[in-house]
């Protein structure tokens, strides 16, 4: 209800100023198209707001739904508890409905504005694939790679052994890098997908950068195992993604080296992730001295050492790669610029 209320009344606004949706600059005469519309349609704030709205109505809504099955489910559950690989399957189908519906609300407020989804930071065509599975490995599980042999050489870090390679492993493989895929997916496309895209529109892309970075690093503030230094190391590798997405023009190089970096952590190394540590993991590492070195129990991301590492490839991304800025970027310039 809630789109389609807000479509209505922004229409009826401009019908009543003398014009239809579309708009022109000679018609920003009118205060009250003033109020609604720019040069480049429906102004970026009443969109994050339909779009935010939109959340809070979700919310709202599932919120209802459990208070309404908890009430009337009749006594506590006698099911039995599932076994580990069971629950983790139930958590990748979890965050997959997560991004299905940030992907259905994106695509909602694509037909708002007049615009394909893909241009919210992750179109589909042939090249995709090598821009993500170069993010995946190269941007990826390779720095996460070249972080941990630091931190051994530094002294404070071992791989320890190997688990039994058979088919539970190979299992937990391939569990883990769909888990990670869609939790790349979700958390790229939440963060830096429609609404950077919008706030970019209405306030410059790194002003609209550097304050979804905040919040990328706040939401991490509620795992139990998170220190500062590995707020702040989130914050930066929020940055680091946002600059892949000015250089590429997408979220795709960014949402493979997400997704390999977590990969490598919680899988193949085996090292703790914001204070967890992952079940069916490769290694069975184990860290000594100093925590602002070695991460400690939060593991490699509250080591100091991937804070400078993720600045290090925040600044070789601008280099490496030709501008190639989406439309996002040029948010505040006239059409004719």
């Amino acid at each position: 209800m809630i789109v389609p209320v807000g479509c209505f009344l922004v229409k009826s606004c401009l019908t009543f100023c003398g014009g239809p949706l579309e708009f022109t600059p000679a018609g920003l005469s009118h205060p009250l198209r003033v109020i609604f519309m720019n040069d480049r349609g429906l102004r970026a704030g009443w969109r994050l707001l339909i779009y935010f709205a939109m959340i809070a109505a979700l919310r709202l809504g599932l919120g209802l739904i459990v208070a309404f099955l908890a009430k009337h489910a009749g006594g506590p559950s006698s099911a039995p508890q599932q076994p580990e690989f069971v629950q983790r399957i139930g958590q990748a189908v979890a965050e997959l409905v997560l991004f299905l519906v940030a992907l259905l609300l994106a695509w909602i407020m694509g037909k708002i504005e007049r615009r394909k989804v893909g241009e919210y930071g992750l179109p589909l065509r042939k090249s995709i694939f090598a821009t993500f599975f170069s993010g995946y490995f190269f941007w990826g599980f390779l720095p996460l790679t070249l972080l941990l042999l630091i931190l051994r050489a530094a002294g404070v870090f071992y791989f320890g052994s190997l688990s039994p390679l058979n088919v539970q492993i190979l299992g937990w493989a391939l569990l883990w890098w769909f888990f990670f895929l869609i939790v790349g997916l979700f958390e790229e496309f939440f963060f830096r997908g429609y609404v950077l895209y919008t706030l970019a529109d209405g306030i410059g892309f790194w002003p609209a950068a550097i304050i979804l970075a905040l919040g990328f690093a706040r939401a991490h503030m509620g795992n139990s195992g998170e220190t500062r230094l590995g707020v702040v190391a989130t914050a930066c590798f929020a940055l680091f993604a946002s600059a892949t997405l000015w250089r590429t023009g997408n979220l795709w190089l960014a949402v493979g080296a997400h997704a390999g970096w977590d990969w490598g952590q919680s899988f193949f190394f085996g090292v703790n992730d914001s204070g967890f540590q992952a079940p069916g993991h490769l290694f069975n590492p184990h860290t000594s001295g100093p925590d602002w070195l070695s991460g400690g129990s939060v593991g490699p991301e509250g080591s100091v050492v991937t804070l400078v590492l993720w600045i290090l490839m925040t600044v070789a991304v601008i280099f490496l790669y030709r501008p190639r800025r989406p439309e996002l970027v040029l948010g505040a310039a006239s059409p004719a610029g």
